[in-house]
């Protein structure tokens, strides 16, 4: 493959630098963290009246080896030399498939330079991102370079800079988000490499400097937790979306859940799931109120907030209540959001039009053939009509 030693200018002679608009009023949508038959699935949301995908690319291959997942866009891990070429060009004829079914994208990364996803680096996230600035400037150029070779598509409506960010994860560490001190913990790495707020400044600015126009969409810390809003500076641009994502309880909510912990009722909270508590939708609504104090305290609209994830693993006991009372919290606020996720390519855990049950052997069949499920798999289930009933 070639490497760009320059930055790539493309643009689409389109009206759509109407993006920014797209956010005016509420969204909903899914996560497409796939691989396989892009076109089938994209149509396929189309169909089901998805309009929204947050879509993260890591996971392609495009025509390497398998043992080197995790290379798209980015190239060997800690050696960023720019983006090759031929994935830039698939990435851009994702977006034309997504353009035409009429479906909007959300362009988020599960990884960037000097931070690897886990499932990409031998099951151990990297996070020298976090420690060390150079790593910072590798992921801002690397932003940079996207988002001038991308801007003015016109399936584009936003730059997801990192998902789930954790530099609470290194010295010094933030362990439990629940029971110590997020305050105290800024005030000890205000400034450094693990400010993300700071990085956020700089990769915001730096993208605005050949991109004015697409929104910029800043997950919070640990995680994207809601409680890392407690230390979420809002940077100065007028075209930034906030996120957090919604898996608590993660006791519950998890495939780890086994049924031990059933919704509404008593689960563990926070890192160290020693603080059961009761919970129901008060609850749900008593966890998201970090982000309510905080659009109050900076002035921020609800239409600049997005849940760009959440989920609950479909076969716990109380799930589809459980996505009821959190869909009816967000849609309350008129938060934008995407569901985790649709008609995943290698977990079956939370494809909601399975509703409940076990797959059928024809879902089996049709992936180990590479191919998403159709019609004699995905027949409407009870748990997705809900879903889609709170569809914006």
């Amino acid at each position: 493959m070639k490497y760009f030693a320059f930055i790539f200018l493309f643009i689409v002679a389109s009206p759509v630098f109407a993006n920014a608009e797209f956010w005016n009023k509420p969204r909903s949508g899914t996560n497409f963290f796939n691989e396989l038959e892009q076109e089938v699935r994209f149509k396929m949301a189309h169909e089901q009246g998805i309009q929204l995908v947050r879509l993260a690319p890591n996971k392609w291959l495009n025509g390497r080896d398998k043992k080197f997942r995790g290379d798209f866009l980015l190239g060997r891990s800690g050696n960023f030399q720019g983006i090759p070429a031929d994935d830039l060009k698939y990435l851009r004829s994702i977006l034309d498939i997504a353009n035409k079914h009429k479906v909007k994208v959300v362009l988020t990364m599960l990884s960037l330079p000097g931070n690897r996803w886990a499932q990409h680096n031998q099951g151990v996230q990297e996070r020298n991102i976090w420690k060390d600035f150079k790593y910072q400037k590798q992921a801002i150029d690397f932003w940079v370079s996207l988002a001038d070779s991308l801007k003015g598509h016109p399936a584009l409506v936003g730059y997801n800079i990192k998902n789930e960010p954790s530099p609470e994860k290194v010295n010094p560490k933030l362990n439990d988000w629940y029971t110590e001190s997020y305050e105290n913990w800024f005030s000890k790495i205000k400034g450094s490499p693990a400010d993300l707020g700071l990085f956020y400044e700089k990769v915001v600015q730096a993208i605005r400097k050949v991109d004015k126009k697409t929104s910029i969409i800043l997950d919070s810390g640990y995680y994207a937790y809601p409680w890392g809003f407690k230390v979420f500076e809002p940077v100065k641009d007028d075209n930034v979306i906030y996120s957090f994502h919604m898996y608590e309880p993660y006791s519950f909510t998890s495939n780890k859940n086994k049924g031990k912990y059933l919704y509404p009722g008593k689960a563990p909270i926070g890192e160290t799931r020693n603080h059961p508590i009761m919970w129901n939708k008060e609850q749900i609504e008593n966890f998201l109120k970090p982000v309510i104090v905080w659009q109050k305290k900076h002035n921020i609209s609800s239409n600049r907030i997005y849940v760009g994830v959440l989920g609950v693993f479909r076969k716990n006991k109380g799930s589809k209540e459980y996505m009821k009372d959190v869909l009816e919290v967000i849609t309350s606020n008129k938060w934008h959001w995407s569901f985790y996720s649709f008609r995943e390519d290698s977990w079956a855990g939370m494809d909601y039009e399975l509703g409940t049950k076990r797959p059928p052997w024809a879902y089996w069949k049709a992936i180990e053939k590479g191919r998403v499920p159709g019609k004699s798999v995905y027949k409407g289930s009870r748990f997705f009509e809900m879903i889609k009933s709170f569809f914006y």
